[in-house]
C-alpha cells in the first residue's frame, strides 16, 4: 500500500476513537487522511455546489471547521478552485484533481505541506512494514528509523510504535525467549502464537529479508507461479509457504504434472479491518487454474480476464470437451458445474459462486502486466485438479519439519547460506 493509502485508511481507523494522546499524535496524517478521501469524492465531479461539497464532507465525518481547513489545504495544492460570497463563504468549488494513480503518488507532496513530523512519518513506516510481513520489534524499529524523514530522531519510531498499538493497527506480542514480534492484526489472522513462531523462525534464519522480498513481489502478482519467483531463492519459497507466511496453492495437471501458485495471506484483507479473507480457498483455487492456463498449458491464453470476465457477466463460458473431465475439484467445491455444451462431447462451465469469480476476476485485473485475451479455451483443457492451500502447507510440513531436531538442521543450513552469501560466498 502506498501512504496516501495508509493515510486514507488511517483516518477511517481513527474515527473510532475518541480525542486523546495517540490520536492526536496522529493528527496531521488523519488530516492528509480526510485531504485524500474529500479529493477522491470529488474526483470527476467538474463543478460542486457548496451544497454538495458539505454533504460530502459530511459523510467524511467533517465538520464546518475541518472541512474549511481541508478545502483551503486543497487550494493550495492546486486541486481546486473556490468561488466565495462577499462574507468569504464558498459558493461553489471547480476541481482539477489528478487521476486517481497520480492522485495517490501526490502523497508526499501533500506530507510536506502539511509538515508530516518524524513520528508520524514513522508510523507510516511502521504501518507499512507490519502489514508486510510480522517483524522482530527490532527489525520494525529500524525500518522506521531509516524511513525518509525520520533519520536522526532516534525516538521517533519507539513513539510511533506506541500511538500505533495504542489504536490497534499494530499487535505485540512477547516470546518466552524475550524476544517480542510486531504485526498487523487486521491482515495477519494466524493468531500470536503462531505469527510470533513464523517471525522468530525467520529471524534465527536470517530469512526476515529474503522472505519480505518474497511477499513484496507475491503482493504484486496474486497467483504468481512459484517457478517464476525472482526476488529469492526456491529454498526461501519453501521456508515461507512452511512457515505459513506465504499460501501455495497446487494445480496438478491431466499428465501428472504440478504447478505451484503463491499468495499472500493479505488476499481481500484490510489493514484497518472491515474484510475477510479467502477462508475456502476457492478465489485462489480459481485464480490459479486461470493463471495456468495463461502460463503453462499447451495452448496457452495470453491472459485469461475475458474468459472469466465472460464467467461472471453470462453464468456460462466455454465449449470444449476437456471440460467434461478437467474441473472436478472446482466442481466438488461448488464454485462451478460442468454442463453440456454445443455439440457432441463438449462442455462449458456454470458459474455457481459468483462472488468468488468476481473476487478471482478483481485480482487477475490487478496483477503486474496483465493484458488482453485473445481467446482460446483450449488452453483451459490440461487443468484435472487442484490442492487446497492447507494441504499443501500440511505436505511441505511433513517433507521438512516433521520435528525439532529437523526443524533446527534446517533454520541452522539456511542461515549458513544467508551468512555465506553476506561474506561473498556462493548463493
Amino acid at each position: 500500500m502506498t501512504d496516501a493509502e495508509f493515510a486514507l485508511g488511517l483516518s477511517r481507523h481513527l474515527r473510532a476513537y475518541a480525542m486523546g494522546s495517540e490520536r492526536a499524535a496522529l493528527e496531521q496524517l488523519e488530516f492528509a487522511g480526510w485531504i485524500f478521501d474529500v479529493a477522491f469524492r470529488l474526483h470527476g465531479s467538474t463543478t460542486s455546489s457548496a451544497a454538495r461539497v458539505r454533504a460530502i464532507g459530511l459523510d467524511v465525518g467533517l465538520g464546518p471547521r475541518s472541512l474549511k481547513d481541508v478545502i483551503e489545504t486543497m487550494e493550495v495544492l492546486s486541486w481546486v478552485s473556490v468561488v466565495r460570497d462577499k462574507a468569504g463563504q464558498f459558493v461553489s468549488i471547480t476541481e482539477r484533481i489528478p487521476a486517481r494513480g497520480d492522485l495517490i503518488m501526490a502523497a508526499p507532496k501533500v506530507l510536506n505541506i502539511l509538515m508530516v513530523g518524524p513520528v508520524e512519518r514513522a508510523a507510516l513506516a511502521l504501518l507499512g512494514a507490519t502489514v508486510l510481513q510480522p517483524l522482530l520489534v527490532e527489525d520494525a524499529l529500524q525500518i522506521a528509523a531509516v524511513a525518509e524523514g525520520v533519520k536522526g530522531h532516534d525516538q521517533a519510531a519507539e513513539d510511533a510504535l506506541r500511538h500505533l498499538t495504542g489504536t490497534g493497527l499494530i499487535r505485540r506480542v512477547d516470546s518466552e525467549d524475550g524476544r517480542s514480534v510486531l504485526y498487523n492484526p487486521n491482515v495477519w489472522t494466524q493468531g500470536d502464537e503462531a505469527l510470533a513462531k513464523a517471525a522468530l523462525k525467520a529471524a534465527d534464519a536470517r530469512a526476515t529479508t529474503e522472505v519480505g522480498a518474497l511477499l513484496q513481489e507475491v503482493a504484486l502478482n496474486p497467483g504468481l507461479p512459484d517457478a517464476h519467483v525472482k526476488s529469492t531463492e526456491r529454498k526461501w519459497v519453501d521456508f515461507a509457504v512452511s512457515q505459513n507466511l506465504v499460501q501455495r496453492s497446487v494445480i496438478q495437471t491431466a499428465e501428472g504434472v504440478e504447478r505451484g501458485f503463491l499468495f499472500t495471506p493479505h488476499l481481500r484483507r484490510d489493514p484497518f479491518g472491515g474484510t475477510a479473507g479467502d477462508a475456502s480457498g476457492h478465489v485462489r483455487q480459481l485464480v490459479g487454474s486461470m493463471i495456468y492456463a495463461a502460463t503453462f498449458a499447451k495452448f496457452k491464453l495470453d491472459t485469461p480476464e475475458i474468459f472469466l470476465r465472460a464467467l461472471v457477466n453470462r453464468g456460462v463460458a466455454g465449449n470444449a470437451s476437456p471440460i467434461g473431465t478437467d474441473y472436478l475439484m472446482l466442481e466438488k467445491a461448488g464454485v462451478v458445474k460442468v454442463v453440456a455444451g454445443m455439440g457432441a462431447d463438449r462442455y462449458r462451465l456454470q458459474l455457481l459462486q459468483p462472488e468468488v469469480a468476481q473476487d478471482a476476476l478483481t485480482m487477475l485485473d490487478a496483477r503486474e502486466g496483465s493484458g488482453t485475451e485473445k481467446g482460446d479455451i483450449a488452453a483451459l483443457r490440461a487443468q484435472r485438479s487442484y490442492i487446497h492451500v492447507e494441504q499443501e502447507r500440511a505436505r511441505l510440513a511433513l517433507t521438512s519439519d516433521i520435528d525439532k531436531v529437523e526443524e533446527a538442521r534446517l533454520i541452522a543450513a539456511l542461515r549458513d547460506a544467508s551468512v555465506n552469501r553476506m561474506m561473498g560466498g556462493r548463493k
